[in-house]
This record gives C-alpha cells, sequence and structure tokens, in this order.
C-alpha cells in the first residue's frame, strides 16, 4: 500500500503534492506537537526529576516521531478527501486551482486518502500497545471518521462542520499528552492550548465560510454566512473573537496575576494586539480578499499563541525560576516517603501519592 501511494505521488509535480496536500497546515501541526513535547512535558518531567530524582517514562524520539507522522498521515489524508469532495465548489471558490481530477483522478484521489488513513491508523495502533494504552489508537479513529464525515456531509451544514475541524485542532495538541501516561496528572496545561487551538479555529473556518460563499452558495450549502449573510457572519466571528480573548484573560487571572515571573499585564497586551487586529479586519472587511487576509491572520494568531509555550521550556533551564512559573504542576509520586512530601512541601507543588 505504502509503495501504490508513493508511485501515485511520483507521477505529481512537486507543487501539485505541495497544494494537494497542504503543505504549510502539515508544517504547523508538526511545529505544534513538538512545542507540545519539547516546550510542555519535557520540562514537566524535568521538574519532577529536579523534586525526586526520577525521570518518568516516556515517548522516545523515534516513537514520538511516529505519532506525529500518524497526525501527518491523517491530516493528508483528511485534505485529500476533502479535495475529492469538494470538486465541484472549489471549481468556483479557487479556479484553475483543482488537483483532484486534473493532476490526479477522482478514484486515484479517494483510494490515496484512504491509503494515508490507513498507515496513520496503523503507526497509532503500534504505539497504543506500546505504552500499554491500546485504546488510545481510538483517538486517531476517532480523527478519521471526523474527517470522512465533515468532508463528505456536515462541511456543506449549519457550523458543525466548523466545530468538527475545530475540535480536530485542539485535539491534534491534546493528542501528545494522551501518549504520555506520566504526563496525565498535568493534562490541564495542555488542555488550555488544546482550547485555544479550537477556538482560534473555529474563527479561522467561520472566516473561511465567509470567503467561500460564492461556491458554496452555488453548491446549495448551509453554511452560516449562505443561510444568514455577511453581515451576521461577521457578527458572529466577531463575538467568537471577544468571547476567546476573555478566555484567555480568565487563564491568564487564573495561573499569571500573582507571579512574580512573567508580567500579567504584559501578558495581556501580548495577547490583546492581535485579537483586537483580528477584530478590526474582520469587521472592515467588504471583499473576498479581505477575509483571506483575516484567515491568514487568525493562522498567525494560532502560530503565536503555540510559540508561547516556549516560555515554559525556556524558563525549565533557567537558574530554578521553573519552581515559579510550575509550580502548579501536579507531581505524582510512586511512594509516600517523608522525605519527598517535604521537599514538594517547600517548593510548592501539588502532589498526589499513586498506590
Amino acid at each position: 500500500m505504502a509503495g501504490w501511494t508513493g508511485w501515485l505521488l511520483i507521477r505529481m509535480s512537486m507543487q501539485a503534492i505541495f497544494r494537494l496536500i497542504r503543505l504549510p497546515n502539515l508544517l504547523l501541526i508538526v511545529f505544534a506537537q513538538a512545542m507540545v513535547r519539547y516546550c510542555l512535558i519535557l520540562p514537566a518531567f524535568n521538574i519532577y526529576q529536579k523534586v525526586t530524582g526520577e525521570f518518568p517514562s516516556h515517548l522516545s524520539p523515534f516513537y514520538f516521531s511516529l505519532l506525529v507522522l500518524s497526525t501527518i498521515f491523517i491530516a493528508i489524508g483528511g485534505n485529500i478527501i476533502n479535495d475529492y469532495f469538494d470538486i465541484s465548489i472549489d471549481e468556483i471558490n479557487k479556479p484553475g486551482k483543482n488537483i483532484v481530477g486534473k493532476s490526479i483522478s477522482e478514484k486515484a484521489a479517494q483510494q490515496l486518502a484512504f491509503s494515508f488513513f490507513i498507515i496513520g491508523v496503523a503507526i497509532s495502533v503500534f504505539l497504543a500497545f506500546k505504552i500499554q494504552k491500546p485504546v488510545m489508537c481510538s483517538v486517531q479513529i476517532l480523527s478519521v471518521i471526523t474527517l470522512y464525515m465533515y468532508s463528505s456531509f456536515y462541511k456543506r451544514r449549519l457550523l458543525i462542520g466548523n466545530f468538527m475541524i475545530a475540535f480536530l485542532s485542539g485535539l491534534s495538541l491534546l493528542t501528545v499528552g494522551l501518549y504520555e501516561p506520566e504526563y496525565y496528572a498535568n493534562l490541564t496545561f495542555l488542555f488550555i492550548y488544546s482550547l485555544f487551538a479550537f477556538e482560534v479555529s473555529l474563527i479561522r473556518e467561520l472566516i473561511k465560510d465567509v470567503e467561500d460563499l460564492d461556491g458554496d452558495e452555488r453548491a446549495q450549502c448551509k453554511t452560516f454566512p449562505v443561510r444568514y449573510g455577511i453581515n451576521n457572519s461577521k457578527k458572529l466571528i466577531v463575538l467568537f473573537i471577544v468571547l476567546t480573548y476573555a478566555t484567555i484573560e480568565w487563564i491568564l487571572i487564573t495561573y499569571f496575576y500573582k507571579n512574580t515571573v512573567i508580567n500579567f499585564w504584559y501578558l495581556s497586551a501580548l495577547f490583546f494586539i492581535p485579537f483586537a487586529a483580528l477584530f478590526y479586519l474582520v469587521i472592515t472587511a467588504s471583499e473576498k480578499k479581505d477575509f483571506s487576509y483575516a484567515s491568514l491572520f487568525s493562522k498567525i494568531i494560532m502560530a503565536a499563541g503555540i510559540l508561547s509555550m516556549a516560555d515554559y521550556g525556556i524558563t525549565s533551564f533557567v537558574n530554578g525560576r521553573q519552581l515559579q512559573i510550575l509550580s502548579k504542576l501536579k507531581i505524582v509520586l510512586g511512594s509516600a516517603s517523608p522525605r519527598r512530601k517535604q521537599i514538594l512541601a517547600e517548593t510548592g507543588f501539588n502532589f498526589v501519592v499513586r498506590t
């Protein structure tokens, strides 16, 4: 199967391949999952080691690479199957840019998508058994089912498709933590970033619906802009922008308002400026190109938000300052020695004993 997939790709030009698989989006996935591992999970494990003298078991670099590859293959399959079902719509929204039906036949595109899906799920099954949690491969299986249902039906329905893609965006970050059982006690930190990815992706999906209004309308889709018009769509997008920023402010107040290392007001401004700019881009947008700019800017916000994980990764190596920033991490102990309890209490860590 892998050989057949490779043969199909070889027949296509590099430019066509990059457009078919959405290379920039794939690079963003790789970047995001790498940031989760190296700036959230491993620094947390470093703290654990400093406090307890033990470094938790975790995926090796090779197995982590396989996890990322699984996500990438499933994303590629989703991109291809989406183009397969969107041929008529893309002829209107993206004239002359269709890959499926031109550089590759519809049948071959469908087979290629399923090949990537199968390989991605197969890798996840292997990894799930490797960490002794077979149920984890259900994350990738769910992703494949969601992508197919989205492309074949729900993309053309009111808001449901938008929420499905936003859910998968958040899940792509959370997946890294789910495959690290020793990190489960601290999944709250990763969930915060997953929520951020969900909300920003939802905003971007709504903007893209306005951008694709002409083709969706002719294809009789029931997206929000088709049903309620551009002005109401802009109001809905603005509402989600405000809700997203409000969520971020709540998180900053909860975790950083009294922090002595990272200034709360600096962080607030850091997030306020790009969301204010996106707000402005949306309310002033009137043409398709305006919404294209807003869509691109929302992707930049996503990348910048993920990049903020670097604060944890960098400070975890600077003179013990990570004890102030990461003091809300929960240490899960394999034993309840009095000495360990004393150390944790002195450094301000939460801890639970796993029996």
